[in-house]
């Protein structure tokens, strides 16, 4: 591709990007300079920008509006995991390097991240292709760890309480809708975190996630659908 025709592109999905921004806000978390200025200079619509954890957590991050978060895992107060857990609304797309190690790698794909995109190719398209993805309730995954993450068997990791809390509510009766009303949160969200935690143990709908919890004796059979009385 020419470069010419890399300017079109860009602009083509900055186009697409903006026609769906609204109600979207955008912060990036790196100690990267150059990931920073490629975010900053490829979104119009990024507002937030830190180079720490703690830096981040102290900016006015909304509460009301779908956060999409671009960082590394390389910040000097944590990593890409410490972040999908202190911000569970976010969705969040982590730029690694290509030769990121391999049990890494597992860890930030069954731990919540919406998309994976390789640090080497953020400034050639892919980022706004992965923003743009994101946006649209999908899941971005860089071609090149996609391929790592195939070679891998699954393996099962234990649940952390948010994740086996969410189990239990499904195995009672409750769909996403009213899981958001009783935990007092986005529908969204919710559904974000179902995906994730489908991703994360290796099924595809939520009757075999229940499946799975049965069999690893993470739901009781006499919990299945058994509702409280104000449901």
């Amino acid at each position: 591709m020419n470069p010419e025709q890399t300017r079109q592109q860009i602009q083509a999905l900055q186009r697409a990007i903006a026609e769906l921004q609204q109600g979207w806000r955008i912060a990036v978390c790196s100690a990267d300079e150059r990931l920073i200025g490629i975010a900053s200079l490829l979104l119009e619509g990024c507002e937030f920008a830190a180079d720490s954890i703690a830096e981040l957590l102290a900016l006015p991050l909304p509460s009301q509006h779908n956060l999409l978060l671009i960082c590394d895992d390389e910040l000097a107060d944590g990593g890409a995991l410490e972040l999908i857990e202190r911000l569970p609304q976010a969705t969040v797309l982590v730029c690694l390097d290509a030769s990121i190690a391999q049990e890494r790698l597992n860890q930030l794909w069954r731990s919540g991240a919406a998309g994976l995109c390789c640090r080497q190719h953020c400034g050639g398209g892919r980022l706004l292709q992965a923003v743009l993805m994101l946006m649209r309730g999908l899941q971005s995954l860089d071609p090149l760890l996609g391929e790592r993450l195939r070679e891998q068997p699954p393996r099962l990791i234990p649940l952390r309480n948010n994740e086996q809390h969410l189990l239990e509510l499904l195995a009672r009766g409750f769909n996403s809708r009213e899981i958001a009303a009783l935990e007092q949160r986005r529908s969204d969200t919710i559904r974000r975190q179902l995906s994730a935690l489908y991703r994360k143990v290796g099924v595809r709908d939520q009757r075999a996630l229940i499946a799975w919890g049965l069999g690893h004796g993470l739901v009781r059979p006499r919990d299945l659908a058994c509702r409280t009385p104000d449901h």
